[in-house]
């Protein structure tokens, strides 16, 4: 791939706002830096191949405050050339971006498609949706800026050349690839709940279905419908899990959370399964393993100088076992890479999995996904 200089051609400083969010190691959460207070710090962040996180908790949190969880960013610049490489945007292509957010990556789209083209995009945060207009508007990208649910996609502006993503999704939505035209390209972050997602690219087919290949690794906010949560264990649940040891080794432990190695895998063999890593002391690690939809929850209790390590599991599931298990499967089958492994969503929806190859014995279908979901209203805004 060409560098990802060469690839974005439109500056993000126009598009980053004044004040941003960075990780503060005192409090474990996120503090703001202003522009106006701050200015080199702040152009140091917007000047580096870094993501750059632009809302907390959203948008509920003031700068005085400390942020708990990012929810809206400007993405890495070699991801977001990565993405636009996938994408192989061409002149006159009307293409849908889910995820306006800071409108940077819209106007690199508006750039691509020129003239002749168009590219609607959807934001599910009106505060966001407006400075994304504003500053598309500075920069004079036309852009159309629709504030809503971008998993429903935009059906006014059907068919579209292509659809990006700039948030992850555990299911692709089937609005999507209903909504282009048969030979069109989706591209999206995509995963389990268990990691990290890959940079997936899908072709829409005759029939109503798409399919494409899962690559290199990406960590994307998810679309807000689909987030992710944990189990926090009461002291009579902790009471009642069930106690037991594992001889795995510190190693197996680092490549079962390790995209590289097991956990992109994992996450394909243990659905709703969602991991954490807490360094408790210098001493102790807890990697815990959670699954909000049936309450059921396993941590692995990493302690130096002791092994076997403890176990503990509470819930319908067992869900370091099946964890183990699917480890042990990843290892049987040659320890696959996430580039060995494509998806197919069929007409109805259903996500089926294989490996190296659509005719592959070795695939299978992933369970659907019984989170609620809540969609905002549709609303456009003017051409930017």
């Amino acid at each position: 791939m060409r560098d990802w200089r060469d690839v974005l051609t439109v500056p993000r400083d126009a598009f980053v706002p004044s004040l941003v969010w960075v990780d503060d190691p005192r409090s474990d959460g996120f503090v703001a830096i202003a522009r106006e207070k701050s200015e080199s710090e702040w152009r140091a962040l917007v000047d580096s191949d870094v993501p750059i996180v632009t809302q907390v908790d959203d948008g509920a949190t003031t700068a005085e405050q400390v942020g708990l969880r990012p929810t809206s960013p400007c993405s890495q610049p070699s991801i977001v050339a990565a993405m636009l490489e996938a994408l192989d945007v061409r002149p006159g292509h009307r293409v849908l971006e889910i995820g306006t957010g800071t409108g940077w990556n819209a106007a690199l789209l508006a750039e691509r498609v020129g003239e002749r083209g168009k590219v609607t995009s959807i934001e599910i945060d009106p505060a966001v949706a407006d400075h994304a207009c504003q500053a598309l508007g500075r920069t004079g990208h036309r852009v159309q800026v629709i504030v809503g649910d971008g998993t429903l996609g935009y059906s006014p502006g059907t068919p579209y050349d292509r659809i990006i993503s700039t948030a992850s999704v555990a299911r692709i939505p089937r609005m999507w690839i209903q909504q282009t035209r048969p030979g069109g390209v989706i591209v999206t972050p995509w995963g389990t709940d268990f990691g990290d997602d890959a940079l997936t690219r899908l072709t829409t087919r005759d029939d109503g279905s798409a399919v494409g290949r899962c690559g290199r690794n990406l960590t994307f906010m998810r679309v807000r419908s689909q987030r992710r949560d944990f189990v926090d264990p009461s002291e009579e649940e902790l009471a009642s899990a069930h106690v037991s040891s594992t001889e795995r080794t510190a190693r197996e432990l680092f490549e079962m959370v390790e995209f590289t190695h097991a956990a992109f895998t994992i996450g394909l063999r243990v659905p709703h399964c969602y991991y954490t890593v807490e360094d408790v002391s210098t001493n102790r690690r807890h990697i815990e393993l959670h699954d909000v939809r049936t309450r059921s929850w396993a941590r692995v209790t990493m302690l130096r100088d002791h092994h076997p390590w403890r176990v503990q599991q509470f819930g319908p599931r067992r869900l370091w076992d099946e964890v183990d298990d699917a480890y042990r499967w990843w290892e049987g089958k040659g320890r696959p890479a996430a580039e060995r492994y494509g998806i197919t969503v069929e007409p109805d929806g259903t996500h089926k999995i294989w490996l190296d190859d659509p005719a592959s014995p070795q695939q299978w279908v992933l369970p659907s996904s019984s989170a609620p979901r809540h969609t905002a209203p549709m609303i456009q805004r003017d051409d930017s």
